[in-house]
């Protein structure tokens, strides 16, 4: 009786995400997307996962598919960072506000179309993974003070140079795409971000070395559906409208 009772939810599973998987859309156009997560610091007084302060990240942008394989995306970030000496040898703790701008090619690890022949563009895979990679800029604004001060208070370290300031930054990660229908799939991803900058945490101490960061983002993708009248009128069975001159 179990062993049918499993058999039967496993069955009907596979049906929900074969019915999710039938579209006439072709793997191609515009997608929005924006997500939310969590993001750590690699930097010159945190090099690990235990002095972290883990800060929030948002993320907003757009998808352009080109084909079933590749796509290009443009998303904008904001994230915040954080971290504490874990020995307090210097006493120094730091938050950082940074804002991503960046562009990435993305190439599906499999087909998008889980079809083959006449029924190529019918069917979709429900999860596909995927690798992405580009370059941008962060514009960023730390600030550091001692781990031991008192409440309230306002002590902060002196500027190692003038902030907010500018640098460059290379993103690259990846994920899995989970396809609900045609307009919305969830995207979790990881993406480890490496900077041009060795001030994120307002400390240098080493010459010729970077702040890096990582950020975990689930995101959510839209797809506008496009409109065309006299292509649902057709498909339906009903002559277009047309108005009298």
């Amino acid at each position: 009786m179990i062993a049918l009772t499993v058999c039967t939810t496993a069955q009907a599973q596979d049906n929900v995400i074969r019915r999710m998987g039938v579209s006439k859309i072709p793997e191609r156009g515009l997608v929005i997307q924006a997500g939310a997560g969590l993001a750590a610091v690699k930097s010159d007084i945190c090099g690990s996962f235990d002095c972290n302060d883990i800060g929030p990240a948002f993320s907003i942008g757009a998808l352009f598919k080109y084909n079933s394989f590749w796509s290009l995306s443009g998303e904008v970030e904001y994230i915040k960072l954080g971290a504490s000496e874990k020995t307090f040898q210097d006493n120094i703790t730091f938050e950082s506000r940074v804002i991503e701008v960046s562009g990435m090619l993305v190439y599906n690890l499999l087909d998008s179309y889980a079809g083959s022949n006449n029924y190529r563009s019918l069917r979709k895979r429900f999860a596909v993974p995927f690798i992405k990679g580009g370059a941008g800029f962060v514009y960023y604004t730390p600030s550091s003070y001692p781990t031991n001060r008192t409440p309230n208070s306002d002590i902060t370290y002196d500027r190692l140079r003038s902030y907010p300031a500018i640098a460059g930054v290379i993103p690259f990660g990846g994920g899995i795409r989970f396809r609900f229908s045609d307009q919305f799939s969830v995207a979790p991803e990881v993406v480890y971000h490496i900077t041009t900058t060795d001030y994120l945490d307002n400390v240098t101490r080493v010459e010729n070395t970077k702040d890096h960061y990582g950020v975990v983002l689930v995101k959510l993708l839209y797809t506008p559906m496009p409109k065309n009248e006299v292509f649902t009128s057709k498909r339906q069975g009903i002559k277009p409208f047309k108005k009298k001159k």
